[in-house]
């Protein structure tokens, strides 16, 4: 069982933050499309396609409620931060980094994706440190 007690709230908002700096774009409908040329420009300096495919308005709805979806959740851990949310947010990446993995496995994901999974994945050991494996425990 995770310690929620000893988990340092300070680790619950350092992640929320990041998370910030990352989600607040695609919140934003009329940004959402620059967000993910963005990414593609970065796909494009890692060798890749530096181009996105084209986006209808449905796709960006969705990359929309994303982004509001992953900012409340920042701003709730940022204002009402608790132990356990550091255990649900640990768990979350684990499960993003891997359904980023699926697709870019399978195909047609671009490959800066990868740089995501590796910032779930690390923000998610962090988390999941401190409540399982702390000196304390």
């Amino acid at each position: 069982m995770p310690n929620t007690a000893q988990i340092p709230l300070s680790t619950v908002r350092f992640w929320a933050w990041l998370d910030t700096a990352v989600s607040w774009m695609p919140a934003l409908p009329p940004l959402s499309a620059t967000f993910v040329s963005g990414l593609y420009w970065m796909n494009g300096l890692l060798g890749g396609t530096a181009t996105p495919p084209a986006f209808e308005p449905i796709h960006l709805v969705f990359v929309s409620l994303m982004g509001s979806l992953v900012s409340l959740w920042c701003y709730v851990r940022i204002r009402h931060a608790q132990g356990w949310m550091a255990v649900v947010d640990g768990w979350a990446r684990l499960w993003v980094g891997a359904t980023l993995v699926w697709f870019l496995l399978i195909g047609g994901a671009p490959p800066i994706l990868w740089l995501f999974v590796f910032t779930e994945w690390i923000g998610a050991a962090a988390q999941l440190r401190a409540a399982y494996f702390s000196k304390a425990a």
